[in-house]
């Protein structure tokens, strides 16, 4: 439960960290710039040449649920659009870390000040990414850990609610469907409803904004667009595309990626993972779950190939949870100096920290900040093998 006064640190602190985001999202621009032409083409009707000839845009890849709710955004202006999209995500910050600290209730915690600040550290780099770049990682943040507190309630409305918000947030951008697949090995029946209800969902909605025929179309011609991704934006060559996928098609000798080695990896880890929480999960005693949760979202940024500096936001909750699992453990300060390695390499390879663009996109194009991702995940997972072993 969050206590009832949240400490004066945490609250100074975000609202430290939101002043300069809302200086920075004042200028429209970004991807807020792709979802209006996005929105004023599906108003004129061109919605299958949004997944066939989009460059002239900048490039769109979000699925048929999205381009439903994108669609009367260009019915206000630019600069109006641009409002709302900052309220939409100043409540998703407010919201965001709301759910953080109802998890994690150690956060609001007077003794546990040291941990606030590290996880408030650590938030920095995505958060103000996001408000930069006008993305939606942030609002999905707020509404993936809304729907892991949906989990745990006793009311089957929202856990069928949580389940639900899941999938269509997958039928957006595709990363969430690997929680979906984690809620679903964690074999919640109701959470699990509605999951396929979510999935359902987002069949059916294009259909009703967008008509039977082309919006029937719609998700295979979203697949397919998908699939050209990493023709526009190459895993080797984008300098902000900082996760395994990217990490090994840098460093791997070509005829081994010419071979599948990027997607054999990528899928021999995500079935191990999941075969290891279908199996261990249940012996997991509740108050341990979040740990789990956490480290399933920071294998959801390492193992997503389309990982950005925006997408760490889900890297957030790791730092809270690790030194909360190390606490008694006889190499605390082995861990320690490893959760101070990974914070350097996430969170402090930046042009405001290193004070040159030129010497932060060198580092990101050899991968440095993955292998901070890589040492946080393996923290993790054996901070999480020790409990189940006690």
């Amino acid at each position: 439960m969050i206590q009832k006064q949240t400490p004066p640190l945490p609250l100074g602190l975000l609202f430290v960290l939101l002043i300069p985001c809302w200086g920075i999202a004042w200028k429209p621009g970004g991807d807020l710039g792709v979802y209006y032409k996005a929105s004023s083409w599906l108003l004129n009707g061109w919605v299958s040449k949004l997944y066939t000839d989009n460059a002239e845009i900048g490039n769109f890849f979000y699925g048929p649920f999205g381009l439903a709710l994108l669609k009367p955004l260009s019915l206000l202006s630019f600069t109006i659009a641009n409002y709302l999209w900052l309220f939409l995500q100043t409540v998703a910050y407010f919201w965001f870390w709301r759910n953080l600290f109802f998890i994690f209730p150690e956060l609001t915690d007077r003794k546990h000040w040291k941990l606030f600040l590290l996880v408030w550290i650590v938030s920095i780099k995505p958060i103000h990414a996001s408000f930069q770049s006008h993305n939606v990682q942030l609002m999905f943040a707020a509404l993936l850990s809304g729907c892991e507190i949906a989990l745990r309630s006793n009311k089957k409305s929202k856990n069928i609610m949580g389940g639900s918000v899941v999938t269509l947030l997958a039928s957006i951008k595709i990363y969430p469907s690997f929680l979906a697949a984690y809620y679903f090995f964690k074999r919640k029946t109701f959470f699990t409803i509605g999951l396929i209800l979510g999935v359902l969902a987002s069949l059916v909605v294009p259909i009703f904004v967008f008509g039977f025929s082309t919006g029937a179309s719609l998700p295979l011609a979203f697949v397919e667009n998908a699939r050209k991704y990493h023709a526009v934006y190459d895993l080797a060559k984008d300098v902000v595309s900082l996760s395994l996928p990217s990490f090994l098609a840098t460093w791997l000798p070509k005829s081994l990626l010419n071979q599948g080695a990027i997607g054999f990896t990528v899928a021999t880890i995500s079935i191990m993972l999941f075969s290891w929480i279908f199996l261990k999960s249940p012996q997991l005693k509740i108050e341990n779950e979040r740990f789990l949760w956490a480290f399933v979202w920071s294998m959801m940024g390492l193992l997503n190939s389309t990982t950005r500096p925006d997408y760490f936001i889900f890297f957030v909750p790791a730092f809270a949870s690790l030194p909360l699992m190390i606490e008694s453990k006889p190499k605390k300060l082995l861990f320690q100096l490893g959760i101070s390695i990974s914070v350097v390499l996430i969170a402090f390879i930046t042009e405001w920290t290193l004070g040159s663009r030129d010497l932060t996109h060198y580092l990101e194009g050899l991968r440095v900040p993955v292998l901070g991702i890589l040492l946080l995940c393996y923290m993790q997972f054996v901070s999480i093998r020790n409990i189940l072993d006690k």
